[in-house]
């Protein structure tokens, strides 16, 4: 029932998606609600198919949560923004045309995710939707790889954000089979702080052009061990998930970084992470 519904805040929780007794009643309104995802490379087509298809896959899985349908009206997440659009996703050279459509709109709640290029077009969408006064509830960079055409440092987040969780890869040894470029961590615009702010730096012992893709297809869940499960955790799904259902930067950082350790174990990586007050590395 839509402005009446009674959404579920979580109390911090330790791993996965909580269950339902994790969550406590709170009203939410996700009928003007979007999400945005943006690919990188030059074009989409240089993006491995995987993750093309993790990327509209992220966008239907919070579509069809149960909360989200029954706060949306069933409608779920805007995310066909732009005419002629394909795909659920959108390339990272779309972000002007984005940010455009978004000045003239009421997108609350606002969810954006980027990988490589996408991940720079994500903080310069940010910075656009900055400067005309929209927030963006949760910026979610994966391996930011500057573009072309960035607006500022495509490492240092704008005001507007109340969240950003962003992965970058550690250069290792194995790297060098195949470079390519990295991401580094994030910080505040202007300040150098790391409010709201959560970084995984992702040592895989991996070519670099794996790496690269890992630092969004593993956070998304990774390989398939079944119809609708993955080999780690969803870890970009269930964030996206507390951010829309109002839970706190500290519960949602909390509860990235247990997944985080998880994927450390599982993918036999050391995982470097930074936010506010805390800097830890997780050992596999």
């Amino acid at each position: 029932m839509l402005g009446g519904h009674a959404a579920r805040v979580p109390r911090p929780f330790s791993a996965g998606r909580a269950s339902d007794a994790d969550w406590e009643d709170h009203v939410a309104d996700l009928t003007k609600g979007v999400i945005i995802i943006l690919s990188g490379g030059g074009f989409d087509e240089m993006n491995p198919v995987e993750v093309r298809d993790r990327m509209d896959e992220c966008i239907t899985t919070v579509n069809s949560d149960p909360f989200v349908q029954a706060n949306s009206g069933g409608l779920g997440l805007t995310f066909q923004l732009l005419p002629g659009q394909a795909t659920k996703h959108l390339h990272q050279t779309r972000w002007r045309a984005l940010c455009d459509v978004l000045k003239l709109r009421d997108a609350t709640p606002l969810i954006i995710v980027g990988h490589s290029n996408g991940g720079a077009a994500a903080v310069s969408l940010s910075r656009c939707l900055n400067a005309a006064g929209k927030t963006v509830d949760l910026l979610f960079t994966c391996d930011s790889v500057a573009t072309i055409d960035d607006l500022g440092d495509v490492d240092e987040v704008p005001p507007n954000v109340t969240l950003n969780i962003n992965s970058y890869t550690k250069p290792t040894p194995a790297w060098f089979l195949a470079p390519f470029p990295i991401g580094k961590r994030n910080h505040r615009e202007g300040n150098q702080s790391l409010t709201g702010i959560l970084n995984a730096g992702l040592a895989y012992n991996l070519p670099g052009v794996l790496g690269h893709r890992n630092a969004f297809y593993d956070l998304a869940g990774g390989d398939k061990t079944a119809a609708t499960t993955y080999k780690h955790p969803p870890l970009i799904q269930e964030s996206i998930l507390a951010s829309l259902h109002g839970t706190a930067n500290a519960a949602i950082i909390s509860s990235a970084t247990a997944m985080l350790q998880t994927l450390a174990t599982q993918a036999h990586t050391k995982i470097e992470i930074s936010t506010a007050g805390s800097h830890v590395t997780l050992q596999p």
